[in-house]
């Protein structure tokens, strides 16, 4: 358990960007890592609910106009969840490929007009004290053909600070 001082501190995690370049495969094709995290002032039990309802990701993130689920189970690997961006209306697919309710992580990837290729997006809850919760969006991913991948690393932080925030809003509003 950490400290009050320690877990405050923690919350300056959100604007620290953690951009790692992994190697290259065996195509010579780079890698790229990009994660944020923001400090909840709810206890992860509470979290937890907004984050593992993959396909109502719309109900408290404002960067979707909407989300449904369009195949596979509600609450299983496999599902996959169609959004609809506020910002163009342009339609994304995004499927569940881990999910581990108890270490409180679950992973996807993009499977219908992604911005990157070969991506997995984890996000991670870890308990604090005080009934706090560090929550990290993080995601590996190769940029397309002919994207910069540092542009690439600068929408996803982009996009993760935005969806912290309204995460954070939403789990700290619910009663």
């Amino acid at each position: 358990m950490l400290s009050p001082g320690v877990a405050l501190g923690l919350t300056c995690l959100l604007t620290a960007t953690l951009h790692v370049p992994a190697q290259a495969d065996s195509s010579g094709d780079p890698m790229a890592r990009t994660r944020k995290s923001i400090v909840v002032d709810r206890p992860c039990g509470q979290v937890w609910p907004l984050v593992a309802d993959f396909s109502g990701i719309a109900t408290w993130f404002k960067g979707f106009r909407s989300s449904k689920r369009v195949a596979g189970q509600p609450g299983r690997i496999g599902e996959i969840r169609e959004l609809v961006r506020a910002s163009n209306g342009q339609i994304v697919q995004e499927k569940l490929i881990y999910l581990d309710p108890v270490g409180l992580e679950l992973g996807y990837t993009h499977v219908l007009n992604g911005p990157v290729r070969d991506n997995v997006a984890l996000v991670s809850l870890v308990p604090l004290v005080q009934d706090q919760c560090l929550v990290s969006w993080s995601n590996t991913f190769r940029p397309k053909t002919g994207q910069d991948g540092q542009q690439s690393s600068t929408f996803f932080q982009t996009a993760y600070v935005s969806v912290l925030q309204n995460l954070k809003q939403a789990a700290e509003k619910a009663p």
